[in-house]
């Protein structure tokens, strides 16, 4: 049995919040909610060692509001019920736990009193300590002998089973107080032994400890860098020289049979060492990197991803590679490091690169060079201070590509690509300081535990847009709430009207002007930093001045992140949320989660317009593309109920090229299992189908009435002989789409799933395949092998036309609908497309000819065998009969020596002279994998084989329809029994 908490039990900017405690009965194959599903942020979980049933929970409750499920809970009856055993006030929770080693009726617990909202992050308060109970949790008290007096912020507990009375204790609070702590009477009393505590990005987001099994004096702080004391805390050193492995760590597992083995979880992912932080390797296969913002290339053939991370830099990655093993680690590039956040690529120059790293530091990279030179925006003498938003918002105008505009409190404009900049507003925002505001129903006085490092400033600006229909139509949101808008490019600026129902000072996460109309924008904001959870998406028709919600139909809870309209359909919308992805065929009437992206935040999405595809940025999954969105388009246009909507849907045209294979075989064995790559897209043309209704077979129309008889407990008649042979008879529907060229000539059939609904397939580019048809299936397959394939079609136009075939007859569905299929640029000058795909079809036929020929010469062969048995169970049959059956078999060894080669010199591992399936094989093996023109080598070996093929065609049938059947027709008149290809009926 497994157990989760859901819920970062970190207080940062863009915490994630859970659900709830889950279990697994099945070592993690499927999990059940079991509870506290109220308390976001669950800080750590204990089982009791001697009953697996008994857990208690700590639970630290909602960051951004008050009340939920906080404090202890303990369940006796593995989770089925669940009873509060600590509980504090309605601000305070639990962050850690700990049972004493030996004796699970002790157990230790943390308080932590805490509340962050946009504006700023209140660390502790005077309910945090520390509490301990001496029966499993039943009853508890606080402790406080030689603890901080003062306000307390987050608190790390760990406790080793080397020395039982030993307690530790990691302390956030007032400079004086704060530090390591350390009781030797298990909690009763305590000494400061450290003034140390986390740093970085703040106590909250480390202020854990983890401590040895076997040493009772050391213990490991996670932090931005580990730092380890081998003294009981009296001092502290970083752990390595920090070199080996990412930073910011936040989490360590001791094997508990080995301390030098430790497994280390960080901002990067997993980490592992056998000497105690000497080396670590890293487990490369795990996708959970967070993405906060994402833009896409418009490079040919493949457009590029480029996203700002958390703590991973800014990320440039291809979404499609040209290679079968897809996006592998090392096709990403890491333009810059520390953390990464808002990105634009120059829509005209794709080696161009917007980003940024926190606080609005903004720099042009150029991927040539690989150098970047910073661009921020700079304040004039006499200014005021820029506040920039942690994730400031840059965009490329859509009018020109030199243009950009970048934001603090205020707007700025560059014309030239940020070389130089004009601030086009005021103080865009409510300008407010954050330290009159209040947490926990209260202004707190500035001596507090205020945390405001490592965040944004506030009051600040958030999301920039321009309208792609009106130049110099500017929208701009705020983190405090407001939305501005100017018609002329900054010169006036008007703030919007309130957006309705939204509570004061929420966040704008996205502003979007519309694609089709000048006055139309949308707007996405969030409350949850307030404890309001309700999805908050907005249109206006007129600027601004008035607002209507298009949230539609999502659930409570649904935070939205970002949205995008489709620039062909007004009415479809993408809605990156907290979990998952979107659509609106409606214009917000109603949402559809998009299936197959993950149930987690989208923190931003983009269309590449020009491909349609989807790409989505996540906060913990990395990036996600929806390849082509087109059937989207077509289900907004009213396809599904159309009369006209059956059939293939509009295709995009498809790149022509030859996927390489960089490695020993797809899959990259080489590299073993801990190698990541994310599937390309199906290559090929892909082909959208849609089925409104399939007819039924005739043994579902039976059932179908058999289960209406059974609902009215009527005699179920059998159905007769007949009708259960002619069910068994019928194959079934098929669904076929029938690719053809230009002249329209069939190219290929392509089956599909023959069920009613919307389906995709794809067309591999290639002619059937013309190997003769083998219906087995090996038991091992190794990983170079691969599936029989046909010769490339040429590049040129095409069509694919829905043909279904049922009991009743073969009917098109829809009509056709063409697309192109367009070569990649990258072949060597000269190359002559239509005249390699000839080439290469031409061979195709000399490959199924050689293939019937062989096929051929060993079904006759292994009649010979047949013929031999049988003659020696005929005893009116002449002995010379035997000589003749050594005869035609020679005359076959003959024929297979030219057709497929000599086996005996290749038994003994000597040269012999190229057979006709040789000279064929050489060129399908080493000119199918190329759009390059044919070697005069290949051209050559055809020609040959073309030649000796027709020959050994003519002698095998001379064979078959000569000495063969003369012998077959003497067996039959001697009397002898029936042989494979003998005719049915009496002998002659």
């Amino acid at each position: 049995m497994v157990w989760a908490g859901t819920g970062e039990n970190v207080s940062g900017r863009h915490v994630a919040w859970g659900s709830g405690v889950y279990r697994s009965r099945d070592g993690g194959g499927s999990w059940e909610q079991v509870g506290l599903a109220d308390s976001e942020h669950i800080g750590k979980i204990l089982i009791h060692p001697d009953d697996g049933n008994t857990v208690l929970v700590a639970a630290e409750g909602p960051l951004w509001s008050a009340g939920g499920e906080r404090g202890v809970y303990r369940t006796t009856d593995g989770g089925n019920s669940w009873q509060q055993v600590l509980a504090l006030d309605e601000h305070t929770g639990v962050t850690d736990i700990e049972f004493a080693p030996g004796n699970p009726d002790v157990v230790y617990a943390a308080a932590f009193q805490r509340r962050r909202h946009v504006w700023g992050y209140m660390a502790g308060g005077p309910s945090s300590g520390i509490h301990k109970s001496t029966d499993g949790g039943e009853s508890w008290r606080e402790v406080t002998r030689g603890l901080p007096s003062g306000d307390m912020g987050k608190i790390g507990l760990a406790v080793t089973p080397a020395d039982p009375d030993i307690v530790y204790a990691t302390i956030e609070a007032n400079d004086e107080e704060r530090g390591f702590y350390r009781s030797t009477d298990q909690g009763e009393s305590w000494e400061k032994r450290n003034s140390y505590i986390s740093g970085g990005t703040g106590p909250h987001y480390y202020q854990e400890i983890e401590a040895s099994p076997t040493d009772a004096d050391l213990v490991i702080q996670m932090d931005v860098f580990y730092q380890i004391t081998r003294d009981g805390g009296a001092t502290f050193a970083t752990l390595g020289d920090g070199r080996q492995k990412h930073s910011d760590n936040h989490a360590l597992w001791f094997d508990p049979e080995d301390t030098r083995h430790m497994l280390a979880g960080t901002d990067a992912g997993l980490y592992e060492t056998f000497d105690e932080g000497e080396t670590w390797r890293h487990f490369p296969n795990m996708p959970i990197s967070q993405f906060y913002k994402v833009a896409v290339s418009n490079r040919e053939p493949f457009s590029e991803i480029l996203g700002g991370a958390q703590d991973l830099g800014t990320l440039w990655g291809p979404s499609r590679t040209a290679t079968v093993e897809g996006v592998r680690n090392s096709d990403w590039y890491f333009p810059m490091g520390a953390d990464g956040y808002g990105v634009q690529f120059d829509p005209s120059d794709p080696d161009i690169l917007y980003l940024m790293t926190q606080v609005g530091n903004l720099y042009r990279v150029d991927r040539r060079s690989e150098e970047a030179i910073q661009i921020q925006p700079q304040p004039e003498v006499g200014d005021p201070p820029e506040r920039w938003n942690w994730d400031s918002p840059i965009l490329v105008s859509p009018h020109s590509t030199n243009r950009l505009y970048f934001a603090s409190q205020r707007v700025w404009r560059s014309e030239d690509r940020g070389d130089s900049w004009t601030a086009i507003s005021g103080d865009l925002t409510t300008n407010t300081n954050r330290y009159e505001l209040p947490f926990m129903g209260r202004v707190w006085e500035l001596d507090a535990l205020h945390d405001n490092g490592a965040m944004s400033m506030y009051a600040t600006i958030t999301s920039i847009s321009e309208s792609p229909v009106r130049e110099d139509a500017l929208y701009v949101g705020t983190d405090d709430g407001l939305i501005h808008f100017s018609a002329d490019g900054g010169g006036n600026w008007s703030r919007t009207a309130e957006l309705p129902g939204l509570p004061e000072r929420s966040f704008i996460n996205d502003v979007e002007a519309s694609q089709h109309d000048a006055a139309t924008v949308f707007a996405v904001a969030d409350a949850h930093k307030i404890g309001d959870f309700a999805p908050y998406i907005f249109r206006s028709d007129d600027n601004g001045e008035n607002w209507s919600s298009i949230s539609g139909d999502l659930e409570d809870g649904t935070i939205a992140w970002a949205i995008q309209q489709d620039h062909e359909n007004e009415d479809l919308l993408f809605l990156g949320a907290e979990w998952g992805l979107y659509f609106s065929p409606n214009g917000g009437e109603n949402w559809h989660r998009l299936p197959g992206a993950p149930t987690i935040s989208f923190r931003d999405l983009k269309l590449q317009r020009r491909d349609g595809d989807v790409v989505g940025a996540t906060f913990g999954r990395g990036f996600y593309v929806l390849d082509d969105y087109s059937p989207l388009r077509e289900i907004a246009g009213g396809a599904l109920a159309a009369e006209d909507g059956a059939g293939v849907w509009p295709v995009r045209d498809a790149w022509w090229y030859i996927p390489s294979v960089p490695n020993q075989a797809p899959g990259r064995p080489t590299l073993g299992t801990d190698a990541y790559s994310a599937p390309n897209p199906p290559f090929g043309a892909t082909l959208t189908y849609f089925l409104p209704e399939v007819p039924s077979t005739a043994e579902d129309r039976r059932e179908e009435e058999e289960r209406a008889m059974r609902e009215l407990a009527t005699d179920v008649p059998f159905p007769g002989y007949e009708t259960l042979r002619a069910e068994a008879a019928e194959s079934g529907p098929r669904a076929l789409v029938r690719v053809s060229d230009a002249s329209g000539d069939a190219v290929r059939w392509v089956e599909g799933p023959a069920r009613a609904g919307l389906h995709r397939i794809t067309w591999d580019l290639r002619r059937p395949a013309p190997n003769p048809i083998n219906l087995t299936t090996p038991a091992f397959v190794p990983p170079w092998a691969s599936a029989p394939a046909g010769p490339l079609a040429p590049p040129g136009d095409y069509s694919a036309q829905l043909v279904l075939v049922t009991a009743e007859g073969v009917e098109e569905v829809g009509g056709a609908q063409s697309f192109r299929v367009k070569p990649v640029p990258n072949a060597p000058p000269g190359t002559d497309f239509v005249a390699v795909a000839a080439f290469q079809h031409r061979v195709s036929e000399l490959q199924r000819r050689v293939g019937v020929a062989s096929s051929e010469l060993g079904r006759q062969s292994e009649r010979l065998g047949y013929m031999r048995a049988a003659l020696l169970r005929t005893p009116a049959a002449g002995a010379e009969l035997f000589g003749r059956i050594d005869d035609v078999e020679q005359a076959f060894a003959g024929i297979r020596l030219r057709l497929q080669g000599d086996q005996l010199r290749g038994s003994l591992n000597e040269p012999s002279v190229p057979s006709v399936a040789n000279r064929v094989g050489n060129v399908v093996g080493g000119h199918w994998q190329t759009r390059q023109n044919p070697t005069a080598t290949q051209r050559r070996n055809i020609e040959i084989a073309e030649g000796d093929l027709g020959a050994v065609e003519q002698d095998l049938a001379g064979i078959i329809e000569g000495a063969l059947a003369d012998l077959e027709e003497a067996l039959a008149a001697a009397g002898a029994p029936w042989t494979p290809g003998r005719p049915i009926g009496p002998s002659n």
